[in-house]
């Protein structure tokens, strides 16, 4: 059993479903179709469906990962266990990079949780990897 690599996927899990909620109920559940622009793949409506799509794309992104870093260090042993941990240790470090280095000030680093739950998962599955 590797520890790190399964408290890595717990947050993972977690977070996945604390964005899959949290996502519906907070943002794009509020989203109006007045609010938003027409793109060349319909009106504003589109744009609604598509921003709602990719919010949860990611939510399964996150809950998939999440589950092979628990699988990883659960019920899985030797260079299968440590290639699924490689690549979800990868996919996290890049999912953090991509909050960090978009959405990360110093202020919003206290009104919305990503950048560090993304950044602490990333280095759970690295320590579970080394």
């Amino acid at each position: 059993m590797n520890a790190p690599l399964i408290a890595a996927g717990s947050l993972a899990v977690i977070g996945a479903a604390v964005h899959g909620v949290g996502g519906e109920v907070l943002v794009v559940g509020k989203l109006a179709p007045a609010m938003l622009p027409p793109s060349r793949f319909g009106g504003p409506r589109a744009t609604k469906t598509m921003l709602h799509a990719t919010w949860h794309m990611t939510t399964v992104a996150f809950l998939t990962v999440g589950v092979a870093l628990i699988v990883a260090g659960s019920a899985l042993h030797g260079e299968p266990a440590r290639a699924i941990a490689v690549l979800a240790a990868a996919a996290f470090t890049g999912f953090a990079a991509v909050a960090v280095g978009l959405g990360a000030s110093a202020r919003s680093a206290f009104r919305h949780p990503a950048p560090a739950v993304l950044t602490a998962t990333a280095v759970l599955a690295w320590w579970g990897v080394l």
